[in-house]
């Protein structure tokens, strides 16, 4: 796992991502990105206009490999999420 430190108070971490990773995602690598590693991919959440998503980026060109929706409020938990109201 690789961090980004913004500053001292927020940390940023990017997972490393797998082949079986890619391949559950139905991405090959070398058919459909060439030329890019395995080492050079990571995971970690960003958000956009369209709320947020679990992204995995080149990180040295910073092209998007895969774009995930992800929670609504991204990393944010509310205490009701888990309940149960029926």
């Amino acid at each position: 796992m690789v961090s980004a430190v913004a500053d001292d108070s927020i940390v940023q971490l990017r997972e490393a991502v797998s082949a079986d990773d890619l391949a559950a995602l139905g991405i090959n690598l070398g058919r459909d990105f060439p030329g890019h590693q395995l080492s050079e991919l990571r995971r970690y959440p960003v958000l956009s206009e369209g709320g947020w998503f679990t992204v995995i980026k080149n990180q040295q060109t910073l092209e998007t490999i895969s774009r995930q929706p992800w929670r609504r409020l991204g990393p944010i938990t509310l205490l009701s999420e888990g309940l149960d109201l029926s």
